[in-house]
């Protein structure tokens, strides 16, 4: 089930009472459609400033072997480290191992050492964000199950294992929000996001058209573009004027104007996240391709922009087939609500 949103911005929630009539429409259709009464939710999160935190943690081997609660005892430590300065953390996730001298180690489950160390990439949000998340959530008589990045939610949903291995980033081009995640090794190894998302085109291009904001997103999703063409300075595209759509006065537009409407918006994303990337060097080096996902992201022409500005492979990612998926929740717009179906089973 899925509802337009309202109450939210940039990933905060700004209105409880309207947030929580847009869960609690979704939750009733998905209810009637699967013919189950839902009694909680795992929720992605893209608000509260989310913070990639990465640093290695060590624990002495009493049994001189790696037992189960030593892993746990170090992710622990690791979860209560990064929970500083009113901060949740969202994952704490190992990313490597090492025993002893001795690095590179997959599973160190039951080997023999005198030191354990785990390297740990941990993801923060701000505690007062989250909280009010999950009120709004709890609001709708619904028991928030977990709390999931959404940038990692995303990408779990759309990125491949190959992707994983060799080094790939995914940005996800939300409504609101612009996240990204990068993946190295098989591991979850960095995260960010920006307040300006696939809502800023549909305002720019209200604003520059004097156009109801319901007939810019319109306008942008059936004829926008990133690029221009030579045919598109001849096709002509009709919208009513705002506060004239009742007296039927329409106003034109081409599609090339409407390209360079969109364009400077979309470049300044793009290049935020490229700054975002490069500023974290590990990251930017491991990120060998990109994949774009998001509903923003089904822009025409967005993957050539990206590929150009980013100077790497750049393709549109689609959720990976779940059994049971409905064909309406295939499209890239819902890649973290599909990646929160995976995560669950991770």
């Amino acid at each position: 089930g899925h509802h337009r949103a309202e109450g939210l911005k940039a990933g905060m929630i700004t209105h409880l009472d309207r947030a929580e009539h847009c869960i609690r429409s979704a939750v009733d259709t998905a209810e009637r459609m699967a013919g189950v009464i839902v009694e909680e939710a795992r929720v992605a999160v893209t608000c509260g400033r989310m913070k990639s935190e990465s640093f290695s943690a060590s624990v002495a081997l009493p049994s001189g072997a790696v037992r189960e609660d030593d892993t746990l005892r170090i992710i622990a430590g690791a979860r209560q480290y990064s929970a500083r300065d009113k901060r949740m953390v969202l994952h704490a996730l190992p990313t490597g191992y090492h025993l002893d001298n001795h690095n590179g180690i997959r599973d160190p489950l039951g080997m023999c050492g005198e030191r354990l160390g785990i390297d740990i990439h941990a993801v923060t949000a701000d505690e007062v964000a989250i909280r009010n998340l999950s009120l709004c959530v709890e609001r709708a008589h619904l028991a928030v199950s977990g709390l999931v990045a959404a940038p990692y939610a995303s990408a779990l949903a759309v990125i491949t294992p190959d992707e994983a291995k060799l080094g790939v980033a995914c940005i996800d081009f939300g409504a609101g929000t612009t996240t990204l995640s990068v993946f190295s090794d098989g591991h979850f190894i960095h995260t960010d996001a920006i307040a300006i998302g696939g809502a800023g085109i549909t305002t720019d291009i209200a604003r520059t058209l004097a156009a109801p904001l319901e007939h810019a997103e319109r306008l942008k999703a059936l004829h926008g573009s990133a690029f221009a063409t030579s045919s598109d300075e001849r096709e002509i595209i009709t919208f009513p004027s705002v506060g004239e759509s009742q007296r039927g006065i329409m106003n034109q537009v081409t599609k090339a104007q409407l390209a360079a409407i969109i364009r400077p918006r979309v470049e300044e994303i793009l290049d935020l996240m490229r700054r975002r990337l490069a500023a974290c060097a590990h990251a930017s080096e491991a990120a060998q391709s990109i994949v774009l996902t998001g509903g923003g992201s089904q822009l025409t022409g967005l993957a050539e922009l990206a590929s150009n500005m980013f100077g790497r492979p750049v393709r549109l990612g689609r959720p990976r087939a779940l059994n049971g998926l409905p064909d309406g929740g295939t499209g890239p717009d819902f890649a973290s609500a599909v990646g929160l179906d995976r995560h669950s089973a991770v």
